[in-house]
């Protein structure tokens, strides 16, 4: 274990970097960031405010790996190094903690992977887990006394109004798509598959009023304009504080002449709340993301989503588009329970919602949830090194997720159906949706749906760059054969709707650079996966197979998830 040369007392040169997310992520959008000049989509939120948490009179310097490589300089003149991230930056995370054992320099790391399994970062010097408020003191504390290295965490909730402004003073913003806020932590709902409630628990916390704005101050006082994603479990978690926030943003807007329009994440019922969408729509909301999960009521009780199931889907999507939001949806395939064509019916769901961006993907059982629990209790999970895990076998480790994204990176457990006609399903779900054909016919239906109102005042250097980025995207569609004549017929239907549409659908139309892509690997990943199930893996390829399983058991688990 390397330690510390100063105290936290000292003039400390801190080097902060996030990890690489793989090109094949879902939500890394180089290409369509390329048409910006950015590099990637968004700044790593949670080290600017580990930053900001860190002693002030530190000097910080932030690298992000996603928009250029680490100089050696860099590295060798660092006191401290500070990394993290999620499941898939954990080999990037590993390969961070590797070359500082060699160098002989002290590593920190925390983070949502790191907290959920820190045995797998056991090399780190210090592993400061859980959220940062509660726990970076007690590092620094066992710092001060003599004890730098080890395992840091409390098992309770940090006030988050107590959260200072994160340092986005260390990012040059012209690098990425979007800024990101966050005003809340945790969700008030328990889905079985979902970790958020795990780490951050079910009783949302939020910040107050005045810090929120105050994070837009110093966003829009370092000349960030346009994009801002309030990178929340679910924004809609405390509706209360979220309309009192909502009525201030809304003159914080006017006041400060519309420099932001916003993105968020949120649970389905946003659209039963007619009041709650007309002030996201005046405060410049464009885009919500939803976890739709699948289409069928029964299998939405299972997981503990009912709230998904309570009106039609296709009904409440399109009430949100009368309100000027577009909405990107999550869908999943692996629950069990899940009746052969369902194929079929999230590709109905997609196509008649009109969701453009489906991020479509695999389930996964994320260490600590209550899905993986259960799963292990019931002799069903199955490890890295593809071996089926007997009963109650102890803490299961989630390693080398980063192979995958966080679409095809699922299905570590058996499954109730064939294991191969859920790849299968996969594949087809995703090559349907995201046909070239399909997917610019869904994006103008989508357009000609929606009721957008632009009140954000795009400078003259975001004129420019968006001119640009027209240009760029025009001349990558006119070269692809596949989608030229689908783009240019778009484009031209959507001049005389106003610019407010047009822009939403050129910006559509861009994303499929990355989609189209991803709908091709997904096509190979997904064979590479029907041959191995059928062929070389030892583990069942469903519970008809499993050895020992109870045969009342999945009936009950089902029914007690419901209740």
């Amino acid at each position: 274990m390397a330690r510390p040369d100063r105290s936290p007392e000292d003039a400390v040169r801190c080097l902060l970097i996030q990890p690489r997310f793989q090109a094949s992520n879902f939500w890394n959008l180089t290409e369509s960031a390329a048409t910006t000049g950015a590099k990637t989509v968004a700044p790593p939120l949670g080290l600017l405010t580990v930053a900001a948490l860190l002693p002030q009179h530190w000097t910080f310097q932030l690298v992000d790996l996603n928009v250029r490589d680490l100089r050696d300089d860099e590295w060798n003149s660092a006191d401290i190094i500070c990394t993290g991230g999620m499941i898939p930056q954990q080999t990037g995370i590993l390969a961070l903690i590797e070359r500082a054992n060699h160098d002989g320099k002290y590593v920190v790391v925390g983070g949502p992977d790191p907290t959920s399994q820190p045995e797998i970062y056991e090399n780190a010097d210090a592993r400061v887990l859980g959220e940062g408020e509660v726990t970076i003191p007690v590092w620094l504390d066992s710092w001060r006394e003599g004890q730098p290295c080890g395992i840091f965490e409390r098992d309770n909730k940090p006030d988050v109004t107590t959260s200072p402004t994160p340092r986005f003073d260390l990012v040059e913003f012209h690098n990425y798509l979007q800024a990101g806020i966050q005003i809340s932590r945790g969700c008030p709902f328990n889905c079985e598959f979902c970790d958020i409630i795990e780490l951050y628990g079910r009783v949302p916390r939020s910040k107050n009023v005045e810090q929120v704005l105050a994070e837009l101050d110093r966003l829009a006082d370092l000349g960030h304009r346009g994009w801002v994603d309030i990178s929340d479990d679910n924004f809609i978690g405390n509706k209360k504080f979220v309309k009192k926030l909502l009525t201030e943003l809304e003159a914080w807007c006017q006041r400060r002449d519309y420099p932001f329009y916003f993105t968020t994440e949120a649970s389905m019922n946003l659209a039963d709340d007619d009041e709650l969408l007309e002030m996201m729509k005046r405060c410049e909301f464009r885009f919500v993301f939803m976890g739709i999960e699948t289409p069928d009521p029964d299998l939405l009780a299972v997981t503990q989503k009912k709230m998904n199931s309570m009106k039609p889907i296709v009904e409440r999507i399109h009430h949100v588009y009368e309100h000027g939001i577009s909405i990107s949806a999550g869908f999943i395939l692996g629950f069990d329970s899940e009746k052969p064509g369902i194929a079929d019916a999230m590709i109905e769901c997609i196509e008649e919602t009109g969701i453009m961006v489906a991020m479509v993907g695999l389930l996964v059982a994320l260490p600590n949830t209550q899905l993986t629990h259960r799963l292990m209790q019931e002799g069903r999970m199955i490890d890295c090194n593809h071996q089926l895990l007997p009963p109650n076998s102890g803490v299961y480790r989630l390693e080398n997720a980063s192979n995958s994204d966080n679409t095809t990176g699922g299905l570590n457990y058996v499954t109730t159906r064939d294991r191969a006609d859920i790849y299968d399903d996969y594949r087809r779900v995703v090559g349907t949706v995201y046909d070239p054909a399909r997917y610019m016919a869904r994006v103008m239906r989508t357009t000609r749906m929606l009721k957008p109102e632009r009140r954000q005042k795009p400078s003259l250097k975001e004129v420019m760059t968006m001119g640009k980025a027209l240009a760029r995207i025009a001349w990558w569609m006119t070269k692809n054969p596949k989608i030229r004549w689908h783009y240019w017929s778009n484009t031209l239907r959507t001049l005389p709707m106003g610019m407010a549409k047009f822009e939403f659908c050129q910006s559509h139309m861009a994303a499929f650079m990355h989609l189209g892509k991803q709908s091709d690997r997904v096509a190979v990943e997904m064979q590479m996966g029907i041959d191995f199930a059928k062929g070389k893996a030892t583990y069942p390829r469903s519970t008809a197979d499993l050895p020992n399983l109870q045969e009342d058991l999945l009936p009950v688990v089902a029914l007690t998830c419901s209740n």
